[in-house]
């Protein structure tokens, strides 16, 4: 009898065992976690990887940007379609990501009514200042499938602005560079973003932060010729202080502000596309939360489009009207390593990110 007994109880042990097989070779999800955190320390070079307090703090944030990265890609439609991942800043909160990359642009209360400072009788007939219920897109006759300034040569390099508040002045000066190539039928020159943030007055305010308006208007209003980046000195030391390098435009020149404007093409995406085929890239507000971890691909979701939402500045440079999913080419200022190489992808025609709520089309003499 005890034999039995025995017996039976070896083959509960057994079964037992089997039975928690499974369980065992499940991966434990807080080991593959710290397993990316590790890399991801190493890859971007994090300074807290032997500060204990730091180090768990920031891999709790890690854990829920991995939460939150698995969401965003829940909703992958198409292989076109934004995919989210591990970026640089998936070491910070929502509000952290804010303030570091987000914070910089000031928007005027004045220009914030879409009031076109300056504007050709061209720009007269077309633009329409209008937050109408939203009508489908309609694409001009006539115009190319797909624009790439890119490809003329006449788009500056990506920068990253790093922990400087800048990107109203990176957007228009690149801008500028690029409208400058154009017009001089030439390869870009870089300009000196730095001469305008040191320099740029008119409720600008620097690494502070600035207002992509406010600075053309400004730049208009005073006349003033950037200068290019080899030759980039922004301040002369003086013994009362300093005095900003701006000179002022000669005769023939390109590289000073004509006229801009300063509008809403919501529900009238058609001219922006209109007007990067044929007149070249132009400057957009946008709202740009939801990049914290985008690595690439067209984004259709997840970008809310409202006028409020407002925190960035960015270089539309080309359109793609014959991929699965048409697009606008943006530039940003975050560095080669973010997205595509520095580029994002916005799905063209529903003001995703509100990419048509506040867009400035520039003109040089």
């Amino acid at each position: 009898m005890s034999e039995v007994i025995e017996m039976i109880m070896i083959l509960i042990i057994v079964t037992l065992c089997f039975l928690m097989i499974p369980f065992n070779l499940q991966p434990n999800t807080v080991i593959e976690a710290r397993k990316k955190f590790d890399t991801f320390i190493r890859l971007y070079g994090k300074p807290y990887r032997y500060n204990v307090r730091e180090y768990e703090h920031r891999f709790q944030i890690f854990r829920s940007s991995l939460n939150k990265i698995a969401t965003l890609n829940a909703h992958r439609a198409e292989n076109d379609t934004a995919i989210y991942g591990i970026t640089q800043y998936a070491d910070l909160t929502d509000q952290e990501f804010l303030q570091l990359k987000l914070a910089d642009l000031k928007q005027s209360q004045t220009l914030d009514k879409f009031i076109i400072e300056s504007k050709s009788s061209e720009m007269k007939d077309d633009i329409i200042f209008s937050r109408a219920k939203r009508a489908a897109l309609k694409i001009p006759e006539n115009l190319p499938k797909v624009v790439d300034w890119r490809e003329k040569g006449v788009v500056a390099p990506v920068k990253s602005q790093g922990a400087c508040g800048a990107c109203w002045a990176f957007s228009v000066v690149d801008t500028i560079a690029s409208i400058t190539a154009i017009k001089r039928q030439q390869n870009v020159t870089d300009l000196c973003v730095e001469q305008v943030i040191n320099c740029a007055g008119n409720d600008n305010f620097g690494c502070d932060g600035g207002d992509t308006c406010r600075l053309l208007e400004w730049l208009r209003s005073n006349n003033h010729k950037l200068t290019t980046q080899k030759e980039c000195r922004t301040v002369l030391s003086l013994e009362n202080g300093t005095t900003c390098l701006f000179g002022k435009a000669l005769k023939g020149e390109f590289m000073t502000v004509e006229k801009y404007t300063c509008a809403s093409l919501v529900d009238r995406e058609d001219l922006m596309l209109r007007y990067l085929a044929n007149h070249g890239p132009i400057v957009a507000a946008v709202n740009a939360i939801s990049w914290q971890y985008y690595l690439g691909g067209v984004i259709q979701y997840h970008c809310d489009g409202s006028f409020e939402e407002l925190n960035h500045a960015v270089e539309i440079i080309g359109y793609n009207l014959e991929s699965n999913i048409p697009y606008y080419l943006v530039k940003n200022s975050w560095g080669p390593r973010f997205g595509d190489h520095g580029f994002i992808k916005i799905q063209i025609g529903k003001n995703l990110c509100g990419i048509a709520n506040r867009v400035s089309i520039i003109d040089l003499i």
